[in-house]
Protein backbone atom coordinates (compact mmCIF):
# COMPACT_ATOMS: atom_id res chain seq x y z
CA UNK A 1 0.00 0.00 0.00
CA UNK A 2 1.12 3.55 -0.66
CA UNK A 3 2.45 5.51 2.30
CA UNK A 4 2.82 9.23 2.99
CA UNK A 5 5.93 10.94 4.32
CA UNK A 6 4.45 10.64 7.81
CA UNK A 7 4.23 6.85 7.41
CA UNK A 8 0.45 6.70 7.23
CA UNK A 9 -0.93 4.18 4.76
CA UNK A 10 -3.30 5.40 2.05
CA UNK A 11 -6.12 2.95 2.56
CA UNK A 12 -9.22 5.13 2.09
CA UNK A 13 -11.12 5.69 -1.15
CA UNK A 14 -10.98 9.28 -2.43
CA UNK A 15 -13.75 11.64 -1.40
CA UNK A 16 -15.82 13.57 -3.89
CA UNK A 17 -13.82 16.72 -3.17
CA UNK A 18 -10.54 14.88 -3.78
CA UNK A 19 -11.82 13.68 -7.16
CA UNK A 20 -12.90 17.21 -8.08
CA UNK A 21 -9.50 18.63 -7.14
CA UNK A 22 -7.71 15.92 -9.13
CA UNK A 23 -9.70 16.89 -12.23
CA UNK A 24 -8.96 20.57 -11.63
CA UNK A 25 -5.26 19.67 -11.45
CA UNK A 26 -5.47 17.77 -14.73
CA UNK A 27 -5.30 14.27 -13.23
CA UNK A 28 -7.42 12.24 -15.65
CA UNK A 29 -7.60 8.49 -16.03
CA UNK A 30 -6.24 7.83 -19.50
CA UNK A 31 -3.91 5.52 -21.40
CA UNK A 32 -1.94 6.82 -24.37
CA UNK A 33 -1.33 3.27 -25.51
CA UNK A 34 -5.06 2.51 -25.50
CA UNK A 35 -5.93 5.67 -27.43
CA UNK A 36 -3.16 5.00 -29.98
CA UNK A 37 -4.32 1.40 -30.38
CA UNK A 38 -7.91 2.56 -30.95
CA UNK A 39 -6.81 4.99 -33.68
CA UNK A 40 -4.55 2.39 -35.33
CA UNK A 41 -7.36 -0.17 -35.26
CA UNK A 42 -9.73 2.30 -36.89
CA UNK A 43 -7.15 3.16 -39.55
CA UNK A 44 -6.36 -0.48 -40.24
CA UNK A 45 -10.05 -1.35 -40.60
CA UNK A 46 -10.53 1.55 -43.00
CA UNK A 47 -7.59 0.43 -45.10
CA UNK A 48 -8.90 -3.15 -45.11
CA UNK A 49 -12.47 -2.21 -46.04
CA UNK A 50 -12.02 0.89 -48.18
CA UNK A 51 -8.40 0.62 -49.27
CA UNK A 52 -9.30 0.45 -52.94
CA UNK A 53 -11.38 3.64 -52.66
CA UNK A 54 -8.64 5.59 -50.90
CA UNK A 55 -5.98 4.32 -53.30
CA UNK A 56 -8.03 5.29 -56.33
CA UNK A 57 -8.91 8.75 -54.99
CA UNK A 58 -5.41 9.68 -53.88
CA UNK A 59 -3.79 8.22 -57.01
CA UNK A 60 -6.20 10.21 -59.17
CA UNK A 61 -5.48 13.38 -57.21
CA UNK A 62 -1.74 12.74 -57.58
CA UNK A 63 -2.04 12.29 -61.34
CA UNK A 64 -4.16 15.40 -61.66
CA UNK A 65 -1.64 17.28 -59.59
CA UNK A 66 1.04 16.52 -62.14
CA UNK A 67 -1.19 17.54 -65.06
CA UNK A 68 -0.99 21.29 -65.67
CA UNK A 69 -2.58 21.29 -69.13
CA UNK A 70 -6.05 22.25 -67.91
CA UNK A 71 -4.66 25.03 -65.74
CA UNK A 72 -2.56 26.41 -68.61
CA UNK A 73 -5.46 26.33 -71.05
CA UNK A 74 -7.69 28.31 -68.69
CA UNK A 75 -4.83 30.52 -67.48
CA UNK A 76 -5.63 29.44 -63.87
CA UNK A 77 -3.54 31.13 -61.13
CA UNK A 78 -1.32 28.83 -59.11
CA UNK A 79 -3.13 29.38 -55.73
CA UNK A 80 -6.48 28.61 -57.36
CA UNK A 81 -5.11 25.49 -59.00
CA UNK A 82 -3.69 24.36 -55.65
CA UNK A 83 -7.07 24.91 -53.98
CA UNK A 84 -8.80 22.83 -56.68
CA UNK A 85 -6.34 19.97 -56.23
CA UNK A 86 -6.76 20.06 -52.44
CA UNK A 87 -10.53 20.05 -52.85
CA UNK A 88 -10.26 16.78 -54.76
CA UNK A 89 -8.76 14.99 -51.77
CA UNK A 90 -10.70 16.84 -49.06
CA UNK A 91 -13.64 14.42 -49.05
CA UNK A 92 -11.52 11.21 -48.86
CA UNK A 93 -9.43 12.76 -46.08
CA UNK A 94 -12.55 13.69 -44.10
CA UNK A 95 -14.01 10.21 -44.60
CA UNK A 96 -10.74 8.77 -43.28
CA UNK A 97 -9.90 11.11 -40.38
CA UNK A 98 -13.32 12.03 -38.92
CA UNK A 99 -14.08 8.44 -37.79
CA UNK A 100 -10.60 8.26 -36.26
CA UNK A 101 -11.22 11.39 -34.17
CA UNK A 102 -14.62 10.06 -33.10
CA UNK A 103 -13.02 6.71 -32.17
CA UNK A 104 -10.33 8.49 -30.17
CA UNK A 105 -12.92 10.45 -28.16
CA UNK A 106 -15.11 7.35 -27.67
CA UNK A 107 -12.14 5.34 -26.37
CA UNK A 108 -11.29 8.04 -23.82
CA UNK A 109 -14.92 8.36 -22.68
CA UNK A 110 -15.23 4.60 -22.29
CA UNK A 111 -12.01 4.29 -20.30
CA UNK A 112 -11.72 7.40 -18.16
CA UNK A 113 -14.53 9.75 -19.14
CA UNK A 114 -14.27 12.96 -21.12
CA UNK A 115 -13.20 15.99 -19.10
CA UNK A 116 -12.52 19.40 -20.61
CA UNK A 117 -10.19 21.23 -18.22
CA UNK A 118 -10.13 24.93 -19.09
CA UNK A 119 -7.24 25.54 -16.68
CA UNK A 120 -4.96 23.42 -18.86
CA UNK A 121 -5.42 25.68 -21.88
CA UNK A 122 -3.26 28.54 -20.60
CA UNK A 123 0.49 28.66 -21.09
CA UNK A 124 2.42 27.48 -18.03
CA UNK A 125 5.94 28.82 -17.60
CA UNK A 126 6.87 26.16 -15.06
CA UNK A 127 6.75 23.63 -17.90
CA UNK A 128 9.83 25.36 -19.34
CA UNK A 129 11.92 24.63 -16.24
CA UNK A 130 14.89 22.39 -17.22
CA UNK A 131 15.01 20.92 -13.71
CA UNK A 132 11.35 19.94 -13.86
CA UNK A 133 11.91 18.45 -17.30
CA UNK A 134 14.88 16.40 -16.08
CA UNK A 135 12.91 15.22 -13.06
CA UNK A 136 10.11 14.05 -15.34
CA UNK A 137 12.58 12.32 -17.68
CA UNK A 138 14.67 10.56 -15.05
CA UNK A 139 12.09 10.14 -12.31
CA UNK A 140 10.35 6.85 -11.56
CA UNK A 141 7.44 7.63 -13.90
CA UNK A 142 9.85 8.61 -16.67
CA UNK A 143 11.75 5.33 -16.32
CA UNK A 144 8.49 3.38 -16.42
CA UNK A 145 7.44 5.17 -19.62
CA UNK A 146 10.88 4.53 -21.15
CA UNK A 147 10.67 0.83 -20.29
CA UNK A 148 7.16 0.66 -21.78
CA UNK A 149 8.25 2.34 -25.01
CA UNK A 150 11.26 0.05 -25.47
CA UNK A 151 9.22 -3.05 -24.64
CA UNK A 152 6.44 -2.03 -27.02
CA UNK A 153 8.90 -1.39 -29.86
CA UNK A 154 10.65 -4.72 -29.31
CA UNK A 155 7.42 -6.73 -29.11
CA UNK A 156 5.85 -5.10 -32.17
CA UNK A 157 9.12 -5.44 -34.09
CA UNK A 158 9.38 -9.14 -33.29
CA UNK A 159 5.74 -9.82 -34.20
CA UNK A 160 6.02 -7.84 -37.44
CA UNK A 161 9.25 -9.59 -38.45
CA UNK A 162 7.82 -13.04 -37.76
CA UNK A 163 4.69 -12.24 -39.76
CA UNK A 164 6.68 -10.93 -42.75
CA UNK A 165 8.85 -14.05 -42.70
CA UNK A 166 5.67 -16.12 -42.65
CA UNK A 167 4.41 -14.27 -45.76
CA UNK A 168 7.85 -14.05 -47.38
CA UNK A 169 7.01 -16.40 -50.29
CA UNK A 170 4.11 -14.12 -51.25
CA UNK A 171 6.35 -11.07 -51.02
CA UNK A 172 8.95 -12.71 -53.28
CA UNK A 173 6.24 -13.63 -55.79
CA UNK A 174 5.13 -10.01 -56.26
CA UNK A 175 7.95 -9.38 -58.71
CA UNK A 176 6.63 -12.05 -61.10
CA UNK A 177 3.09 -10.66 -61.24
CA UNK A 178 1.69 -8.01 -63.60
CA UNK A 179 1.81 -4.49 -62.18
CA UNK A 180 -1.91 -4.20 -61.37
CA UNK A 181 -2.07 -7.66 -59.74
CA UNK A 182 1.16 -7.04 -57.82
CA UNK A 183 -0.20 -3.72 -56.59
CA UNK A 184 -3.42 -5.35 -55.39
CA UNK A 185 -1.55 -8.17 -53.62
CA UNK A 186 0.85 -5.67 -52.06
CA UNK A 187 -2.09 -3.67 -50.72
CA UNK A 188 -3.69 -6.82 -49.29
CA UNK A 189 -0.38 -7.83 -47.70
CA UNK A 190 0.07 -4.35 -46.23
CA UNK A 191 -3.45 -4.36 -44.77
CA UNK A 192 -3.07 -7.80 -43.18
CA UNK A 193 0.34 -6.89 -41.75
CA UNK A 194 -1.09 -3.69 -40.35
CA UNK A 195 -3.94 -5.60 -38.68
CA UNK A 196 -1.52 -8.04 -37.06
CA UNK A 197 0.56 -5.17 -35.70
CA UNK A 198 -2.56 -3.35 -34.51
CA UNK A 199 -3.87 -6.38 -32.62
CA UNK A 200 -0.46 -6.70 -30.99
CA UNK A 201 -0.71 -3.05 -30.00
CA UNK A 202 -4.18 -3.73 -28.56
CA UNK A 203 -2.77 -6.42 -26.27
CA UNK A 204 -0.08 -4.01 -25.07
CA UNK A 205 -2.72 -1.28 -24.66
CA UNK A 206 -4.86 -3.60 -22.53
CA UNK A 207 -1.94 -4.21 -20.16
CA UNK A 208 -1.18 -0.48 -20.05
CA UNK A 209 -4.84 0.36 -19.35
CA UNK A 210 -4.82 -1.97 -16.32
CA UNK A 211 -1.59 -0.38 -15.09
CA UNK A 212 -2.85 3.18 -15.59
CA UNK A 213 -6.11 2.36 -13.80
CA UNK A 214 -4.22 0.87 -10.84
CA UNK A 215 -1.76 3.78 -10.63
CA UNK A 216 -4.54 6.39 -10.94
CA UNK A 217 -6.54 4.82 -8.10
CA UNK A 218 -3.46 4.40 -5.90
CA UNK A 219 -2.50 8.06 -6.39
CA UNK A 220 -5.96 9.15 -5.31
CA UNK A 221 -6.04 7.00 -2.19
CA UNK A 222 -6.17 8.96 1.06
CA UNK A 223 -5.03 8.39 4.62
CA UNK A 224 -7.58 8.36 7.42
CA UNK A 225 -6.20 11.70 8.60
CA UNK A 226 -6.64 13.26 5.15
CA UNK A 227 -10.26 12.10 5.10
CA UNK A 228 -10.86 13.63 8.54
CA UNK A 229 -9.17 16.88 7.52
CA UNK A 230 -11.27 17.10 4.37
CA UNK A 231 -14.46 16.45 6.30
CA UNK A 232 -13.53 19.32 8.60
CA UNK A 233 -12.78 21.52 5.61
CA UNK A 234 -16.03 20.78 3.78
CA UNK A 235 -18.44 20.37 6.68
CA UNK A 236 -16.67 22.13 9.53
CA UNK A 237 -14.99 20.60 12.57
CA UNK A 238 -17.18 18.58 14.97
CA UNK A 239 -16.38 21.05 17.75
CA UNK A 240 -17.60 24.04 15.75
CA UNK A 241 -20.67 22.16 14.52
CA UNK A 242 -21.43 21.14 18.10
CA UNK A 243 -21.20 24.74 19.31
CA UNK A 244 -23.42 25.91 16.45
CA UNK A 245 -26.05 23.28 17.26
CA UNK A 246 -25.90 24.25 20.94
CA UNK A 247 -26.39 27.93 20.12
CA UNK A 248 -29.29 27.10 17.80
CA UNK A 249 -30.90 24.92 20.48
CA UNK A 250 -30.49 27.61 23.12
CA UNK A 251 -32.00 30.22 20.79
CA UNK A 252 -34.99 27.97 20.12
CA UNK A 253 -35.45 27.26 23.82
CA UNK A 254 -35.15 30.92 24.73
CA UNK A 255 -37.80 31.76 22.14
CA UNK A 256 -40.07 29.02 23.45
CA UNK A 257 -40.35 30.75 26.84
CA UNK A 258 -42.91 33.07 25.25
CA UNK A 259 -45.18 30.01 24.89
CA UNK A 260 -45.26 29.34 28.62
CA UNK A 261 -48.85 30.60 28.81
CA UNK A 262 -49.88 27.55 26.79
CA UNK A 263 -48.36 25.12 29.30
CA UNK A 264 -50.64 23.31 31.77
CA UNK A 265 -47.84 21.88 33.92
CA UNK A 266 -44.10 22.41 34.29
CA UNK A 267 -41.91 19.39 35.06
CA UNK A 268 -38.44 20.12 36.43
CA UNK A 269 -35.18 18.38 37.26
CA UNK A 270 -35.50 20.47 39.59
CA UNK A 271 -32.66 22.89 38.69
CA UNK A 272 -31.04 22.00 35.38
CA UNK A 273 -34.03 21.11 33.19
CA UNK A 274 -37.62 22.27 32.82
CA UNK A 275 -40.30 21.28 30.32
CA UNK A 276 -43.83 22.60 29.88
CA UNK A 277 -46.60 20.28 28.64
CA UNK A 278 -50.05 20.83 27.18
CA UNK A 279 -52.79 18.31 26.46
CA UNK A 280 -55.64 19.10 24.04
CA UNK A 281 -58.82 17.52 25.42
CA UNK A 282 -60.77 18.26 22.23
CA UNK A 283 -58.37 16.68 19.76
CA UNK A 284 -57.27 13.98 22.19
CA UNK A 285 -53.78 13.83 20.73
CA UNK A 286 -50.65 13.03 22.68
CA UNK A 287 -49.34 15.72 25.06
CA UNK A 288 -47.04 18.24 23.40
CA UNK A 289 -43.96 20.11 24.60
CA UNK A 290 -44.67 23.86 24.38
CA UNK A 291 -41.60 25.09 26.25
CA UNK A 292 -38.34 23.56 27.43
CA UNK A 293 -34.91 24.68 28.52
CA UNK A 294 -31.81 23.87 30.52
CA UNK A 295 -29.80 25.77 33.13
CA UNK A 296 -30.46 29.53 32.76
CA UNK A 297 -33.49 29.02 30.51
CA UNK A 298 -34.87 26.37 32.88
CA UNK A 299 -34.54 28.89 35.70
CA UNK A 300 -36.38 31.47 33.62
CA UNK A 301 -39.19 28.96 32.95
CA UNK A 302 -39.55 28.19 36.67
CA UNK A 303 -39.65 31.87 37.58
CA UNK A 304 -42.31 32.71 34.99
CA UNK A 305 -44.33 29.65 36.02
CA UNK A 306 -44.17 30.88 39.61
CA UNK A 307 -45.38 34.32 38.57
CA UNK A 308 -48.35 32.78 36.77
CA UNK A 309 -49.00 30.35 39.66
CA UNK A 310 -48.61 27.43 37.24
CA UNK A 311 -48.21 23.87 38.63
CA UNK A 312 -44.49 22.99 38.89
CA UNK A 313 -43.67 19.37 39.73
CA UNK A 314 -40.27 17.86 40.37
CA UNK A 315 -39.74 14.65 38.42
CA UNK A 316 -35.98 14.64 37.59
CA UNK A 317 -35.92 11.47 35.49
CA UNK A 318 -39.12 12.37 33.59
CA UNK A 319 -37.96 15.95 32.97
CA UNK A 320 -34.68 14.70 31.45
CA UNK A 321 -36.48 12.04 29.40
CA UNK A 322 -38.86 14.58 27.87
CA UNK A 323 -36.08 17.12 27.34
CA UNK A 324 -33.78 14.75 25.45
CA UNK A 325 -36.42 12.90 23.39
CA UNK A 326 -38.87 15.65 22.39
CA UNK A 327 -38.71 18.89 20.43
CA UNK A 328 -40.56 22.13 21.10
CA UNK A 329 -43.97 21.87 19.45
CA UNK A 330 -43.68 18.10 19.10
CA UNK A 331 -45.37 15.24 20.91
CA UNK A 332 -43.74 13.41 23.77
CA UNK A 333 -42.15 10.00 23.24
CA UNK A 334 -44.76 7.22 23.02
CA UNK A 335 -43.15 5.27 25.87
CA UNK A 336 -43.68 8.26 28.19
CA UNK A 337 -47.48 8.35 27.69
CA UNK A 338 -48.28 6.49 30.90
CA UNK A 339 -45.97 8.54 33.13
CA UNK A 340 -47.18 11.85 31.69
CA UNK A 341 -50.83 10.77 31.85
CA UNK A 342 -50.41 10.06 35.57
CA UNK A 343 -48.91 13.55 36.12
CA UNK A 344 -51.62 15.31 34.08
CA UNK A 345 -54.38 13.40 35.87
CA UNK A 346 -52.93 14.55 39.20
CA UNK A 347 -52.84 18.17 38.01
CA UNK A 348 -56.33 18.23 36.49
CA UNK A 349 -58.16 16.29 39.22
CA UNK A 350 -56.23 17.13 42.39
CA UNK A 351 -55.06 20.57 41.30
CA UNK A 352 -51.49 19.51 42.08
CA UNK A 353 -52.40 19.49 45.79
CA UNK A 354 -51.27 16.76 48.10
CA UNK A 355 -48.71 14.05 47.60
CA UNK A 356 -47.71 13.72 44.00
CA UNK A 357 -48.07 10.24 42.49
CA UNK A 358 -45.16 7.92 41.79
CA UNK A 359 -44.29 7.36 38.16
CA UNK A 360 -41.97 5.04 36.32
CA UNK A 361 -39.75 6.09 33.42
CA UNK A 362 -38.68 3.25 31.07
CA UNK A 363 -35.02 2.33 31.56
CA UNK A 364 -34.17 2.98 27.93
CA UNK A 365 -35.38 6.59 28.36
CA UNK A 366 -33.41 7.35 31.48
CA UNK A 367 -30.63 9.89 30.85
CA UNK A 368 -27.91 11.51 32.92
CA UNK A 369 -27.27 15.27 33.06
CA UNK A 370 -25.31 15.13 29.78
CA UNK A 371 -27.96 13.30 27.82
CA UNK A 372 -26.21 9.91 27.87
CA UNK A 373 -28.52 6.93 28.17
CA UNK A 374 -28.13 5.13 31.47
CA UNK A 375 -29.35 1.91 29.87
CA UNK A 376 -27.24 0.90 26.85
CA UNK A 377 -30.27 0.24 24.73
CA UNK A 378 -31.11 2.13 21.59
CA UNK A 379 -34.20 4.33 21.84
CA UNK A 380 -36.58 3.49 19.03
Amino acid sequence: MAETDEGQEKTEDPTGRKLERSLEDGQILTSKELLLAAVLLGGALQFSIGGHYYFTEFLGAFRNGLDFSDALQRDMPLPEMFAVRMGEIALPMMIFFVPLVALLIAAQIAFGGFHFITGNIGFKFDKLSPLRGLSRMFGFSGLIELFKSISKTVVIGIVGTLYIFHRLPEVMALGRLPFEAALADAGSLFASTLLVLVFTTLIIAGADAIYQWYRYNQNLKMTKQEVRDEMKETEGSPEIKGRIRKMQREAAERGSVANINQAQVIITNPQHFAVGLRYDFVKGTAPKVVVKGSDAIAKMIREKAGEKKMPVLEYPMLARAIYFTSEIGGEIHSELYQAVATVLSFVFHAGAEGDKPDIEVPKELQFDMNGRAMERRRVS
